[in-house]
């Protein structure tokens, strides 16, 4: 009988063992040996390998008809077996005189296998067999579910314990919340090419185990920063027709390359000043002392943050992203004319006022580039020079608040008062609120607190009336200011 089984056995064993030694009374693996058995011991069913780890020894193997191998006097130390089959969920071992064990697939591998021994030569056959329960995570004992995937929970006991879908969708049967599974292994596709927002994004093609739950780190791997390029090219849709609060918007409808940023320009351009039918303007609430001194404390604060030339302050102050090809465009367009002219101006002078017409600060920020660089030029022209230290850059953001600056200059408010006088038509009266506010404007150009477009084309009317031209110079639209906002009359 014993060498009956011997032929039998190797008949069935001829495709899949390498080299499979036998003597007169074991088995021995030469080699590691690869077994196709059926899923859960069922005739018919998916097929998976089980693996008998080289040097294992036994009496005699047989495999079964519904799938399972029976296993006789294993040897009492060295029959080792594991799988790297996917299709397996657990090896289950049954004997007729020890208990059942269960051994999860992830915790049976080759330096890890699962050890059958007997401690006599005559113990009784051990049947293998190969489980994957549907929806089933980890196994009990006895080869039945211990925990299932998300949305499933475990019914029944022992070896007949399965998953079963919970009802009211994740909840499962006794209506508590089922603890969610992270993922072991994740998959993800390649990265995107667009930089949006400054990041970059790919995603997840799949996930392990089934219906798990991404963790912190692997949510956070499906993107990375980048730096977006400045666009090339940018199309726009046609302008619309509601003019608000002096602007005509439109919106971009692509750019190249995508996912490019758009250049300080380009964003310029998707707003265009408009005339909106005039209504009656609500006079302002006048600021409380308690406000104007936070005010003034923003505006010292932000001077130092200019004058301290750094450009990463200035970034931070304003919240934005550092854009060398605008500071470039502003550097050629504003900077150098506004310096022209001057001594000892450095380096480090023009670059602040590059970072302030380009980026602003918190408190001019409704005021474009252009409208920044006009009040360096009111700057200038009140006081012939460009502002370089703290104390200068506090009355120059003064100026763009509308606030007087701490600094005078008796030439600017003479020629002021020369320029009330070709407007008005009589002295102003420097006790009087509204001459001395136009006096001031004119001196300082300083800018009002809430623009009235209306008025503003209003004045430029006056002032081509007046003297005879367009405003152009700094002077020019300073007295423009003073004419739509001081409230002053002839």
């Amino acid at each position: 009988m014993k060498k009956i089984l011997v032929i039998t056995v190797l008949a069935l064993f001829l495709a899949t063992l390498s080299v499979l030694a036998v003597t007169d009374s074991d088995f021995t693996a030469d080699d590691n040996v690869a077994v196709t058995l059926n899923l859960n011991g069922v005739a018919g069913a998916t097929e998976a390998t089980l693996m008998i780890k080289s040097g294992s020894e036994a009496r005699s193997l047989v495999i079964n008809s519904i799938g399972t191998l029976d296993i006789v006097n294993a040897s009492s130390t060295s029959f080792k077996l594991y799988s790297t089959d996917t299709n397996a969920g657990a090896i289950k071992v049954a004997s007729s005189t020890t208990l059942v064990s269960c051994t999860d697939f992830a915790d049976a591998t080759l330096s890890s296998p699962v050890t059958i021994a007997s401690s006599t030569m005559y113990i009784s056959t051990s049947t293998i067999t190969l489980i994957d329960l549907d929806n089933a995570l980890t196994y009990n004992d006895s080869c039945g579910a211990a925990s299932c995937d998300v949305g499933y929970s475990p019914s029944g006991s022992n070896a007949d314990a399965t998953c079963v879908r919970n009802t009211g969708g994740s909840n499962p049967p006794s209506g508590g919340s089922p603890s969610p599974v992270t993922c072991t292994s994740v998959v993800y596709d390649i990265w995107q090419t667009a930089c949006t927002s400054g990041w970059q994004y790919r995603n997840v093609t799949s996930q392990s185990p089934s219906g798990c739950t991404l963790t912190t780190a692997q949510e956070n791997d499906k993107k990375k920063s980048c730096t977006a390029a400045a666009c090339t090219s940018v199309v726009y849709t046609d302008w619309q027709t509601a003019c608000t609060s002096g602007w005509r918007y439109r919106t971009v409808t692509s750019q190249s390359p995508s996912g490019c940023a758009l250049t300080t320009a380009q964003e310029n351009d998707k707003k265009k000043a408009c005339v909106s039918p005039a209504t009656p303007a609500t006079p302002a609430t006048p600021a409380t002392p308690a406000q104007a001194a936070d005010q003034i404390k923003n505006i010292v604060a932000e001077a130092a943050t200019i004058a301290g030339r750094s450009v990463e302050s200035v970034l931070a102050a304003v919240g934005a992203m550092q854009d060398a090809k605008a500071e470039a465009a502003a550097e050629k367009k504003y900077t150098n004319s506004l310096v022209s002219g001057l001594k000892n101006i450095t380096a480090e002078i023009k670059s602040a006022i590059t970072n302030f017409i380009n980026y602003g600060t918190p408190t001019t920020l409704k005021l474009g580039a252009g409208e920044r660089a006009g009040v360096i030029s009111s700057y200038r022209a009140a006081f012939g020079k460009v502002p370089a230290t703290e104390t200068e850059w506090s009355d120059a953001i003064k100026i763009a608040n509308g606030r007087w600056p701490t600094a005078r200059s008796a030439a600017a408010e003479a020629q002021a008062k020369v320029e009330f006088k070709k407007v008005y038509k009589r002295t102003p009266n420097m006790n009087q609120t509204n001459d001395n506010a136009a006096v001031t404007v004119i001196s300082y150009g300083l800018r009002p607190g809430n623009r009235n477009l209306n008025s503003e084309k209003a004045a430029i009317k006056s002032f081509k009336a007046i003297y005879g031209h367009a405003p152009v110079s700094a002077i020019a639209w300073d007295i423009v200011r003073a004419i739509a906002y001081s409230g002053a009359t002839r």
